[in-house]
């Protein structure tokens, strides 16, 4: 398999720690991209021109990010990063959206910083970082809810957590909400975290 993406983008690192996580990494091709630069030609392989995008062995291409995850997950894999039993599953999947909705938010931002100075739009800025504060003050509050599992929701939480610290330090992301500080400090210490770090001189 083949997988398209950046280093640091929080959303193909969730896929590589899945890998690692599921024992599929040396069954996975790291393909560093630029989704950006059209004469790559990853735009022929995802058109949206997002990363990451999974080509599978059998050559079908997978986007985006939750999807990948549960091909690997269900497919590839053993299956124990999401649960089969329905409601644990759906209670997963809604983890799943509300840490892609913060990350979201976060890129919003980002996207936003790198416009022109004059051209950017500050009450846009705030209004994503809001959304990306709310998302964690529910995390907060129910962080201990997962606090023992490992599962495609608790992957994204450490990943999402990771890179709004990096991407946007100008921010107290944890030191206000103790239960997710602690939480996230221990997670983080899991190999396939420590592997997948983002590049912090980039």
């Amino acid at each position: 398999m083949e997988l398209y993406m950046s280093a640091n983008s929080p959303y193909a690192r969730k896929v590589r720690v899945v890998t690692y996580e599921l024992g599929l990494h040396e069954k996975v091709t790291m393909t560093e991209t630029n989704p950006r630069d059209p004469s790559t030609g990853f735009r022929d392989v995802n058109p949206l021109g997002k990363i990451p995008a999974l080509v599978t062995d059998s050559g079908d291409v997978l986007y985006d990010s939750p999807v990948i995850c549960e091909y690997l997950n269900d497919v590839e894999g053993d299956g124990h990063l999401l649960s089969k039993e329905t409601r644990e599953r759906w209670r997963t999947c809604t983890l799943v959206a509300l840490v892609d909705g913060v990350l979201d938010a976060g890129m919003a931002v980002r996207l936003e910083k790198m416009r022109p100075e004059h051209a950017r739009s500050i009450a846009w800025i705030d209004k994503q970082i809001a959304t990306a504060s709310r998302g964690m003050d529910t995390l907060e509050k129910r962080v201990t809810e997962w606090a023992d599992e490992v599962n495609l929701g608790t992957i994204g939480m450490a990943c999402a957590i990771a890179w709004l610290q990096f991407r946007h330090s100008d921010h107290d992301w944890l030191s206000t909400r103790p239960q997710l500080r602690t939480w996230y400090e221990s997670f983080n210490q899991r190999d396939s975290l420590q592997i997948t770090m983002p590049d912090q001189t980039r």
